[in-house]
């Protein structure tokens, strides 16, 4: 089985601010009481779609449906475009942290109709199981920090956390994302900061 996912990388030139975030908020773990945990630079990503597990015979089918997906959006569109972060959120909560989130509060109809065109026309390839959460509304956004609990849970628990907590540099925001290409990538959550790889990278324009 391959665990598949269709996004759009952040851009390398954006490593420096990324850097720079994973610094200042080093001692995020001990003031949280939690392990957090940095998403290694080359996994930043936006997700149009996770699809989940998928026979491995099948990913030549899946290929040629993005392309065809991606090529009825471009009848409209033809163009690439950015997504603008613009706020930090925390899910599921600040009480029982998941993860921490740069989000997009700007309405992008591009975006939109970008990612209604990916489910629709890849829903039949998606892993059906109540471990996978999908959002019943797209909310554009890159995943920069993990939580897990660490040995203490019960004093994790009476820690009040803050966003402020979370120190931002100034000018990080608003983050503009390029997206001038969607790729299909797979997942191995063996292989460590390289474990997603692009096995299809189609331009939007």
């Amino acid at each position: 089985m391959a665990r598949l996912f269709v996004g759009t990388f952040l851009g390398a030139d954006r490593a420096a601010l990324f850097e720079q975030l994973k610094q200042r908020n080093s001692q995020l773990s001990q003031r949280w009481r939690l392990k957090a945990r940095f998403v290694p630079l080359p996994k930043l990503h936006l997700t149009w779609l996770f699809i989940g597990d998928v026979e491995r015979r099948r990913i030549e089918e899946v290929k040629l449906d993005l392309q065809s997906t991606v090529a009825e959006w471009k009848k409209q569109n033809n163009r690439s475009f950015q997504i603008q972060y613009d706020k930090i959120e925390v899910w599921s909560s600040l009480k029982a942290p998941r993860v921490l989130v740069l989000e997009s509060t700007a309405d992008c109809p591009e975006a939109e109709s970008l990612n209604n065109e990916i489910s629709k026309g890849l829903s039949k390839y998606l892993e059906k199981s109540e471990k996978v959460q999908r959002f019943k509304r797209f909310r554009p956004h890159l995943t920069v920090c993990r939580f897990s609990p660490d040995h203490n849970e019960r004093e994790a628990g009476k820690v009040k956390r803050l966003l402020s907590d979370f120190i931002v540099p100034e000018d990080f925001f608003p983050l503009a994302h390029e997206i001038s290409a969607v790729s299909l990538i797979e997942s191995d959550l063996n292989a460590g900061p390289n474990g997603y790889s692009s096995i299809q990278d189609i331009a939007l324009n």
